[in-house]
């Protein structure tokens, strides 16, 4: 994606930016820096993080430090378009001192190990990213691709501890999990240095750890799963009526497929137009019949994962979302008392090279009461027609469903589970309990969601498409693409847009200055 956009309009983008950044930060007095990672190939990533750090500048001036570059397997599985080159020239627009190519120095190092147990962890990750397995193979730790990992990772966490030494302000990255980010993230954490997340959705929207904040005792998504909650329950849940009618708006377009992310599915079968229950069970006896059920029976979904994505970034109750999916299959090849359907991740082509899905499939395809199928091929009509329980790890799904009505169970953290609306249970056996009850309660006809939960699942959906997405000239919105269009108005907005109390200055200075985790649009605590 970086090489896109036409040469001219790079090269006027570069020169606006350039001057504009040159007016607007002051000076630095001492060797203080902010580190900012410029890892995705996706310039709107990169542009989000550069926009957050110099924010943070413009409140305490210090020098800029780009951590960018490409490793041969990460620009074979992901990274086919990445140029280091016009991520310096970007960087240096946005007043960088200094661009290090981290994969260039790591390639040629050599330091020793200081924390097997992170070390390992992070290399686990990212080998099955990047192999695109759903677990480590047999006899892993022997093999030379598995090595070249560890010495990898062992080599980048001796960089960053040694970079988060110096007087760093802060990290702004925009993923906190696999060996380039998740170890950088590790090394702030234990210099007690804040992590702010920039995310890839919206306008500018972010998290952030702070020290002060951060217990130690948990990931970093685990620190940010407590936080979250913690400020949705002190400062959004009390206003509820105030933002009643924002939360029922952004539920109906979240409905219709308006407004991001809609990160599992996208085009016209992912918009929703059942109004009432009649509409409901008149869909639902057809789609049923499609998938050979019974509609008198409740049946549950459950909604598989991009299956090497991310693995033990947060808290989960299986070695792996493998391992979950599959378990989840036996158990319910046991349980005749409901229908289940399996769906597979709409991106696992991205994230799997083993047939995962279909190997669990194949197993059980003696069981009748069980359906696999790929999420595409159901709309989300027909899916909300017949989803009587909704069963996922960490997915979206877990907050979208029961903002109309439908009960998920989570096997896992994700960011909004501290909110109230899904059922999050806290170990294995916990979990097939909670399947178990859940299903005698559908079949004796019992609501499994509250009307809070209902409330706290919009809440949620307007915190996060419009309470926590700050709407800024110089961060444009995700969809302002391809990369001529966004330079174009990006360089509008260099040129001709006054800074004075631009909304990324001041939502920034909120969030720092009062050591928020989460950038807010608004002041919540007014």
């Amino acid at each position: 994606m970086w090489l896109n956009a036409n040469g001219k309009e790079l090269q006027w983008f570069l020169e606006s930016a350039t001057v504009y950044w040159e007016k607007n930060l002051p000076r630095p007095a001492d060797d203080a820096v902010v580190v900012v990672e410029a890892f995705h190939q996706d310039i709107r990533v990169n542009l989000r993080n550069l926009a957050f750090a110099n924010a943070i500048r413009r409140l305490r001036p210090a020098r800029l430090i780009v951590l960018t570059g490409v490793e041969d397997q990460w620009r074979k599985t992901l990274w086919s378009g990445f140029d280091v080159n016009v991520v310096r020239q970007v960087s240096e627009a946005f007043a960088a001192t200094e661009v290090i190519d981290v994969w260039d120095r790591i390639r040629r190092s050599d330091t020793p190990a200081r924390d097997e147990a992170t070390i390992v962890a992070y290399t686990d990750a990212t080998y099955c990213r990047l192999a695109k397995v759903p677990r480590l193979p047999d006899g892993h730790r022997t093999r030379p691709d598995y090595r070249l990992r560890h010495a990898y990772a062992t080599r980048l966490f001796d960089f960053y501890e040694e970079l988060m030494r110096r007087d760093v302000v802060a990290l702004v990255t925009s993923h906190v999990d696999y060996d380039q980010w998740g170890l950088a993230v590790e090394s702030a954490r234990r210099a007690r240095i804040p992590v702010i997340h920039t995310q890839q959705t919206g306008c500018l929207k972010a998290y952030g750890l702070f020290p002060q904040a951060d217990t130690g005792t948990g990931t970093f998504r685990e620190e940010l799963t407590r936080q979250i909650g913690a400020v949705f329950e002190t400062q959004l849940w009390p206003r509820r009526e105030e933002l009643r009618a924002g939360a029922e708006l952004v539920a109906w377009r979240a409905k219709v497929n308006l407004g991001r992310p809609s990160w599992w599915r996208g085009g016209v079968t992912a918009s929703v137009d059942l109004s009432n229950p009649a509409e409901r069970g008149r869909l639902r006896t057809h789609v049923v019949d499609r998938l050979g059920f019974d509609p008198a029976r409740p049946l549950v979904t459950v909604f598989n994962h991009a299956v090497s994505d991310a693995l033990g970034t947060n808290r989960e109750l299986f070695p792996s979302l493998a391992d979950w999916f599959a378990d989840t299959a036996v158990h319910a090849a046991e349980n005749t008392d409901a229908q289940w359907l399996f769906l597979d991740h709409p991106s696992q082509a991205l994230y799997d090279s083993t047939g995962f899905f279909d190997s669990v499939a194949a197993k059980h395809r003696r069981a009748k009461h069980l359906a696999f199928r790929p999420s595409a091929t159901l709309s989300k009509n027909a899916l909300w027609s017949l989803t009587d329980l909704g069963v996922t790890v960490r997915g979206s799904v877990s907050n979208e469903l029961p903002a109309y009505g439908i009960p998920v169970i989570q096997a896992g953290w994700s960011e909004w589970s501290s909110c109230g609306m899904s059922t999050v249970v806290e170990d294995q056996d916990a979990y097939w309990k909670t399947l178990e009850q859940s299903i005698t309660a559908i079949r004796d006809s019992a609501d499994l969601v509250s009307e809070e939960q209902v409330r706290r699942a919009r809440l949620w959906l307007w915190l996060y498409r419009s309470g926590t997405d700050v709407v800024t000239p110089l961060v444009p919105q995700w969809e302002v693409w391809p990369a001529d269009i966004l330079f174009k108005t990006m360089r509008a907005a260099f040129r001709h847009i006054e800074a004075d109390a631009d909304p990324l200055f001041s939502s920034v200075e909120r969030m720092w200055t009062r050591q928020e985790p989460i950038l807010t649009r608004t002041d919540f605590r007014a």
